[in-house]
């Protein structure tokens, strides 16, 4: 328990009663000077005296005090008395409650040292006063939280127990999301009956205590029952804009607050358009500081068969970047075959967990395509341009062949990735992402559809992966299409006056993507979207996002504590996934889909999976997240905010905003019931000596 300031909470008030109090000792020990003063008296014998009678007379005011046992122990008697009445508390760190439920991050951003020695090691310290202050009576609860939420140890009022699984809290490479806490914390807020133990009959509304930096997104619109929530926020407030500061000016000191990091947000690789026998590495840099930096991002070559080597530095840039703002580096390597890449900044900060960053080169995989038309030459000579042909290894088949045993066994066993349906419905859905031109896929979701004419193209989605650099679409003509409503989950690509006529639809682990009008009609041309720029642009978009396809692995982009799904060439039954570490995961096996989910990709670095006989393909996983880098905490009202901004720095939680505090609820531990009871043992003690001494 933190210990601090001692307070006495007089329960008898008045001085006089004190003053009366006070008189007692005094008077204990004028007893002690009074002697007995004996009168000489001749008698035959004293064996018929007892001694206990010598002391019980006293004729005469003052003898010399001497040393006696039962004069301190009666001291002492009256001095704890007197002690216990003064009330005496010591300060502890404690919550109002019996029922506590300690939600600790440790997402990446809590590796942070601008809190010594991490301020994910500073929320353990503040949890771990919380328990200290426990009753016997409470009951707590731990839980851990980054992406996802992990209960440390269920409800108990062992305080050693409670110690010991806060200190097992490891730090993590993951992002943070605060609903997993919440909806683990709210599932779990009331204990049962029996707690690891300890009854608990009568609950109480439990206290939710969150130790974070803040570093996520408001969860609104949680429902937190009975949950009363208290954010500790583990970091350095920013500073409050001036006083006369417009609104802009606060807007921005809200948004952005400088913190002591640099982070590497993108790395990718690509071949160089222009020279194709040259690969180019290129990334980009944000400077959270408040001032410019100067430092370099210096290009490693990783040694596969030695994980824990530092590498070979092959390349070196300079970087001027202005505070709180972006620089952008690039490398031009040439093709030497596959290679394992770092990135590294030549700085110290307080999160080095975002100044390297890892790609690849030299692992192109191309997509398998399966197209499925009664003769469309526009949308096949599409796919066979060389562009596409890089990416893309193209079979066209019939309607009717695509009936046959061999093509059904095929797209049953998930062989390719993506499967093109040109005015042709399956009658089932692939084992693999689908493309639908002019028609609907399977199933009860798409059976009410009506026929419109010449519909008109209002919005499209150009957020989404298949519209990049398409923006034409407004000016298309299309004499006809098949409007349904899209099922839940789906994503618009393009909205007309009639409702949409493109759209991506979820199924089972793929995607099928539905352009609602045909391409031609028999001979003619129901729309003069193949004609535009647009129309190959979407199809090289469907070979990367929905074929997987490709050059370089160092394209794809994963994050720590996300799932990986891989594909392999081949269709091994398992694969096995060697980390950063050098660590081995038990063998994967392969989905009904094809693929194969590898959910322990928590380190940032180079992953490679292994089938047999040899086959090997490699990824990388890498910090890019924009709110854990920022180590700025968010959640505290700087001093001196006026209340009507100071809504914007609160954390939001449930339906209700909630201000951050620095440190733990104090309250008081009464220590009067234990002096009293010392002072019982005293008196006890020496009414045993007194007897002892009266008897013997």
């Amino acid at each position: 328990m933190n210990l601090g300031p001692i307070e006495f909470n007089n329960p008898l008030g008045n001085p006089g009663l004190w003053a009366v109090l006070a008189g007692v000792p005094v008077g204990i020990i004028a007893l002690y000077f009074l002697k007995l003063r004996r009168r000489p008296v001749q008698v035959p014998s004293t064996l018929l005296w007892r001694r206990s009678l010598e002391d019980l007379h006293v004729n005469s005011l003052f003898q010399r005090l001497r040393k006696n046992l039962l004069l301190f122990l009666q001291l002492l008697a009256v001095l704890l008395v007197m002690l216990a009445l003064a009330g005496p508390r010591i300060r502890g760190t404690s919550t109002v409650g019996e029922r506590f439920v300690l939600a600790i991050d440790n997402s990446a951003s809590m590796s942070a040292s601008d809190v010594a020695p991490t301020r994910l090691e500073k929320a353990k310290d503040d949890a771990k006063k919380i328990v200290a202050g426990m009753k016997s009576s409470d009951l707590a609860m731990v839980v851990s939280f980054s992406d996802r939420a992990k209960v440390v140890s269920n409800y108990t009022s062992n305080r050693s127990l409670l110690t010991q699984r806060i200190d097992s809290i490891q730090p993590t490479e993951a992002t943070t999301s605060l609903r997993e806490a919440l909806q683990v914390a709210a599932g779990l807020a009331n204990p049962s009956k029996q707690a690891e133990g300890v009854a608990a009959n009568n609950l109480v509304p439990p206290k939710l205590m969150i130790y974070t930096d803040g570093g996520f997104a408001d969860v609104e619109g949680f429902s937190l029952g009975n949950l009363e929530p208290e954010v500790v926020v583990i970091g350095n407030a920013p500073p409050a804009p001036p006083a006369d500061a417009d609104a802009a000016a606060r807007a921005e000191a809200r948004t952005k607050p400088a913190s002591n990091n640099l982070a590497i947000l993108a790395l990718q690789t690509r071949r160089n358009e222009e020279k194709p026998d040259v690969y180019q590495v290129f990334g980009r840099v944000h400077n959270y500081k408040d001032e410019e930096v100067e430092t370099k991002a210096q290009l490693y070559k990783l040694d596969p068969a030695k994980p824990d080597s530092t590498g070979t530095l092959i390349d070196a840039v300079a970087l001027k970047i202005g505070k709180q703002s972006d620089q952008s580096f690039n490398f031009d390597l040439p093709d030497t075959g596959a290679a394992e890449l770092e990135v590294r900044l030549d700085i110290k900060d307080d999160l080095p967990l975002d100044n390297r960053a890892f790609t690849l080169i030299g692992t192109p995989k191309k997509a398998q395509i399966l197209v499925v038309t009664a003769g469309n030459r526009y949308l096949v000579d599409t796919l066979r341009t060389p562009l596409a042909a890089e990416r893309a290894d193209v079979i066209v088949t019939s309607p009717d062949d695509y009936k046959t045993e061999a093509f059904q066994r095929d797209v049953a066993a998930g062989r390719f990735d993506l499967v093109i349906y040109d005015r042709v419905t399956p009658q089932t859905a692939p084992e693999a992402n689908a493309l639908y031109f002019g028609a609907l896929p399977p199933g009860k979701a798409y059976e009410k559809s009506r026929a419109i004419e010449n519909p008109a193209i209002l919005d499209v989605n150009a957020a989404h992966p298949l519209m990049q650099f398409i923006r034409e679409l407004s000016v298309i003509r299309v004499a006809k299409a098949t409007i349904v409503d899209p099922p839940p989950g789906s994503t618009v690509l393009f909205e007309s006056d009639s409702g949409p006529i493109a759209f991506v639809a979820p199924r089972n682990g793929f995607s099928d993507t539905v352009i609602a009008f045909a391409l031609v009609e028999g001979q003619n041309f129901n729309t003069d979207w193949v004609r535009k720029y647009s129309f190959p642009l979407f199809l090289f978009n469907a070979i990367q996002a929905l074929g997987n396809a490709r050059e370089s692995a160092g394209e794809e982009v994963h994050i720590p504590g996300q799932p990986v799904v891989l594909r392999a060439e081949s269709a091994p039954p398992t694969m096995t996934i060697t980390d950063p570490s050098g660590k081995t995961s038990l063998p994967i096996g392969r989905s009904s889909q094809g693929t194969y989910l590898y959910n322990e990709a928590n380190l940032t670095g180079i992953y490679h999976a292994n089938w047999p006989p040899n086959g090997v393909q490699r990824f990388a996983v890498n910090q890019f997240d924009l709110r854990e880098s920022d180590l700025a905490p968010r959640g505290i009202v700087p001093e001196g905010t006026p209340e009507a901004q100071a809504e914007a720095y609160k954390i939001k939680i449930g339906f209700n905003p909630v201000a951050g505090t620095r440190k733990t609820v104090e309250a008081p531990f009464d220590w009067w019931w234990i002096i009293a009871c010392a002072a019982l043992a005293v008196v006890c003690a020496e009414w045993y000596i007194y007897n002892r001494r009266v008897y013997i």
